[in-house]
């Protein structure tokens, strides 16, 4: 008699081992779902005037500055969850003209500087250029969240590498999850090698093919622009 894949004789046992493989994944997850969170937060910030900005640093609300050289686009964050941007224009009206003839040197920055300077407060800022690359797990503001979240992904790439077996995909399909498509850590740690909720003794169907590199890269895209516009809609709630 053939038993159905969907049916279980006899459920699987869970064995200490079990429980503590379950929940060391939950500890990961759990890391990198709250440093999910906090970037996500982050990727369409209010639009304010400038006023607003000089004000919060006044008041030594504003915790991180994030500035974009070329665009003079600031974005600032009030705690470590609610995001402002703005974009400076008062800087030009105490250009230092000996500065200008610099090259190297950024009015912009410099006037957003003694801006924070004069608040009186210890911002934490974060100069970027146009059109950086940049990876999610970095863009944590808090640092304590933010070595936690890139030491957790670079756990679970380094596990995904080092597994024995896979149940969903081979390891170039999950190399595109993980680096394309942004959540292949979070996918990773709920899937393989078997689903967190099912102890190791659990057994796959074993009819099923592996998904490969190129199919994985296709998912990896597709998961890319999933999480994006989720990660939009969810910051203008």
């Amino acid at each position: 008699m053939v038993v159905p894949d969907s049916v279980s004789v006899t459920a699987p046992a869970w064995r200490p081992g079990d429980w503590w493989s379950a929940a060391f994944r939950m500890c990961l997850l759990l890391v990198l779902s709250a440093g999910a969170v906090a970037v996500v937060t982050s990727v369409r910030p209010a639009e304010r005037p400038e006023s607003d900005l000089i004000a919060d640093l006044a008041a030594g609300r504003v915790t991180h500055l994030d500035y974009q050289r070329g665009s003079h686009t600031v974005r600032w964050a009030n705690g470590w969850w609610r995001w402002r941007a703005t974009t400076m224009v008062s800087w030009r009206e105490s250009v230092d003209l000996r500065s200008t003839r610099d090259p190297q040197s950024d009015a912009a920055l410099e006037w957003l500087d003694r801006q924070v300077v004069e608040s009186g407060h210890p911002v934490q800022t974060r100069i970027r250029a146009d059109h950086e690359p940049r990876w999610w797990p970095a863009e944590v503001v808090w640092e304590p969240l933010r070595a936690a979240t890139v030491a957790a992904w670079f756990g679970t790439f380094l596990v995904m590498l080092g597994g024995a077996r896979h149940r969903y995909a081979n390891r170039w399909a999950w190399f595109w999850l993980f680096t394309v498509g942004q959540a292949g850590a979070l996918l990773y740690l709920i899937l393989e090698p078997q689903p967190v909720w099912r102890p190791r003794s659990w057994q796959a169907r074993t009819d099923r093919a592996l998904v490969g590199g190129g199919t994985g890269l296709i998912w990896a895209v597709l998961l890319s622009i999933t999480v994006s516009l989720v990660a939009a809609g969810a910051s203008a709630l």
